[in-house]
């Protein structure tokens, strides 16, 4: 890649950071943080009776043996925590200590745990073990086991002051998003548990500073990912229950504020989790790593919390309901569930788990899953963290192999489009994006859903100077049985008629991660052709019943 591009990829991603992430990126290269090696120790702690949360998997297998995204690795004892040649969100499951929230992790093997990663990671050492992300939900899962057990040991106190006091050294005020939520999260914690108000405090002003940023006004977080939505309602749970357990006047006076986003993010998510409850794979997203909505709703009702009735549902005619939620259609009829993904790619600011997903479809019949997004194999840059972002892993449209944005290495966006032009017109739903024409001006993509009874259509419209290449990707549930019909359509578990037009129509196969480390195949079907100026196709959907 040559300097120019180089310089000019750097340049669409940074101008659309805020100042302050802008700020704090040059600061850390400039002037990287020194991490302190000791400090004061705290000469008491506060109890804490906290309600139960949401069971965690068990990741903790004994000794040295853990397993997390689906690999299982032994470390030895003691432990070797640096865990080499593991991928680095591997690392960072390892140094979270969820595991001390087993149910079958007892309070001895809890303290050896924590003994050995004393040993083991100095803050000499730096690493994954200190990075502020870990480091916050360590502490809280530090607090949390310790909380009741009356006094900690000295050197295990010691250490929660020491990483404290290496967080509000780095605060991710260069990401923002859910890892600044983490940070205020676990230093509202900290200060509350080691009675340090000046650090409750500013955990607590982060926290609410960020709410009315991070929560759209209907609930759903802004990074428009049900997964990193579900982490964060846990964490608004995590924060009420603090507040009911420490009794502080500020932590009081700040209830009516978290309960209210809490019972709002509930309802998003009940509202958007499938008939099963689970979440769609939007964005970066995968099944397994945050709590489900049944154990998310099971702890806020211990805490008094109720979700919030999402937004009523429309009826779009055809004997369909529908509500926009964050910009996600859902739809339904009878058995029949229909998602419309017309939302941003993400806050322009924050692109790290946005995927090139708009206009995409995802559709249920009775509970089962036909069309599914793609999911989340690893965040290792490589052939499968580019593919699960790229526009092709997608129920849209893809223009002459073109990308919906400019994604590059694992996190990274430049040049991005954007939703245009929605409208609802009767008993259909059209959208458009800007994405492609960020590449070639000019090009464009809208996709209509007219409902039907019983069914429904998408067609697509696409255009731009000169001849082009187009493909739509349909990317079916492993068990989805996809065969051709007698009338020449396509048949689905022998439910669904399906009927391509203007487009020649393929058969064939794509990778699915509903885990992280976990791939399967899937059958796809795909549409393509060619265009002059402009050019239009579709997909019509209906039932046999």
């Amino acid at each position: 890649m040559s300097l120019l591009t180089t310089a000019r990829r750097y340049g669409e991603t940074i101008r659309h950071l805020k100042l302050i992430q802008i700020y704090h990126q040059a600061r850390r290269h400039l002037l990287p943080v020194r991490l302190a090696k000791d400090g004061p120790v705290p000469s008491r702690v506060r109890p804490l009776p906290l309600v139960p949360g949401p069971v965690p998997a068990k990741t903790h297998l004994g000794q040295g043996r853990f397993r997390f995204l689906n690999r299982e690795h032994d470390l030895g004892w003691p432990i070797d925590w640096q865990a080499p040649g593991l991928p680095h969100l591997w690392q960072y499951n390892l140094h979270y200590f969820a595991y001390l929230q087993q149910p079958d992790l007892d309070f001895a093997t809890g303290l050896a745990l924590m003994r050995s990663w004393l040993q083991g990671c100095p803050a000499a050492s730096r690493g994954v073990a200190w990075e502020p992300y870990p480091l916050s939900l360590r502490l809280v899962n530090w607090i949390k086991f310790l909380a009741a057990k009356g006094p900690p040991p000295a050197e295990i106190l010691a250490s929660l002051a020491l990483q404290v006091l290496n967080l509000t050294k780095q605060i991710e005020y260069l990401h923002l998003g859910n890892h600044l939520l983490a940070n205020g999260k676990a230093l509202w914690f900290a200060g509350r548990y080691l009675a340090d108000e000046s650090l409750a405090g500013l955990g607590r002003k982060i926290v609410l500073t960020e709410l009315p940023e991070q929560f759209l006004p209907d609930g759903g977080h802004f990074e428009l990912s049900a997964m990193y939505h579900a982490l964060a309602v846990e964490d608004l749970l995590d924060l009420i229950n603090l507040c009911q357990a420490g009794g502080a006047t500020l932590d009081r006076e700040s209830l009516p504020s978290l309960g209210e986003t809490a019972g709002a993010a509930l309802g998003w998510l009940e509202a958007m989790v499938d008939q099963g409850g689970q979440i769609p794979l939007l964005n970066d997203a995968a099944y397994g790593i945050a709590p489900e909505f049944k154990d998310l709703g099971a702890y806020a009702r211990r805490l008094g919390i109720q979700p919030a009735a999402a937004y009523p549902a429309a009826d779009l005619g055809r004997g369909w309901q529908g509500r926009c939620l964050s910009g996600y259609w859902v739809l339904s009829h009878g058995p029949m569930r229909l998602l419309f993904d017309t939302a941003l790619l993400g806050p322009d600011y924050l692109q790290a788990h946005a995927h090139c997903d708009m206009l995409s479809v995802l559709l249920d019949l009775e509970g089962e899953k036909i069309f599914t997004d793609t999911g989340v194999y690893e965040y290792e840059e490589g052939r499968r963290r580019a593919y699960a972002r790229g526009t092709a892993a997608h129920n849209t449209v893809v223009l002459d192999g073109l990308e919906q944005a400019e994604l590059w290495k694992s996190f990274r966006m430049g040049r991005r489009g954007h939703p245009q032009g929605f409208r609802r017109q009767g008993n259909s739903l059209s959208c458009g994006h800007t994405g492609f024409a960020q590449w070639r001006r000019g090009l464009f993509h809208e996709r209509t859903v007219t409902l039907l009874d019983g069914g429904f259509e998408l067609r697509d419209r696409v255009q731009g100077p000169g001849r082009h290449h187009f493909q739509a990707f349909f990317h079916c549930a492993p068990k989805v049985n996809l065969k051709a019909g007698g009338d020449g359509g396509l048949v689905i578990n022998d439910r669904l008629r399906l009927e391509a037009w203007g487009a020649a129509v393929e058969v064939t196969a794509s990778e699915y991660y509903p885990q992280f480390g976990l791939a399967a195949e899937r059958p796809c079907l795909v549409m393509q052709g060619e265009f002059s100026r402009q050019g239009e196709f579709g997909l019509r959907c209906t039932s046999f019943s």
